[in-house]
């Protein structure tokens, strides 16, 4: 397993001082988020099970379409979205985004990689564990990095619509 804890360190202070910049507060951020104050998002903002979508959430809401990170990892996120409803469809997506093509089966990754290889890349107990998380409201991010990562995706674009959100590694 890589440990992926300082890439989201730095995403969590990239995102604090975006809020800073855009004059979105934690109780500003609370609603649209669907937390029930704003010290849930004071939590969600130091754990290390920050979830994927949440991150698209608040760059949607402090209005920034890019976040790049150089240190400790290269890691880029662009979003072009304007609502929550459009950040919740590009995260839908996003997790369809990484099965086998042409398969019906829901869970199928390509051949060559599993779940089991998945959780054991992100920390995860097991196979079962990671693919359920895949599809909760709270995937977290480094569960999304390493998944990309396995997939050998250095660069991983979704759309929906007119939205899109692409992931460079």
């Amino acid at each position: 397993m890589q440990d992926l804890s300082p890439l989201i360190h730095a995403l969590q202070t990239h995102l604090r001082a975006e809020m800073s910049r855009a004059g979105v507060s934690y109780e500003d951020a609370a609603g649209p988020l669907n937390y029930a104050n704003k010290s849930s998002i004071a939590r969600l903002l130091v754990k290390d099970r920050m979830s994927f979508e949440d991150t698209i959430k608040l760059m949607v809401l402090c209005k920034t379409p890019a976040i790049t990170l150089t240190k400790p990892f290269r890691f880029k996120i662009e979003v072009k979205a304007s609502t929550m409803a459009q950040a919740d469809a590009l995260m839908d997506a996003l997790r369809v985004s990484v099965f086998k093509e042409g398969t019906t089966e829901r869970y199928r990754l390509p051949d060559g990689l599993s779940w089991e290889q998945a959780a054991e890349y992100a920390g995860f107990d097991s196979g079962k564990s990671a693919r359920k998380s895949w599809f909760l409201l709270q995937t977290p991010v480094y569960l999304v990095v390493g998944l990309l990562r396995l997939l050998g995706k250095s660069e991983h674009e979704v759309t929906e619509g007119k939205t899109s959100l692409r992931i460079t590694m």
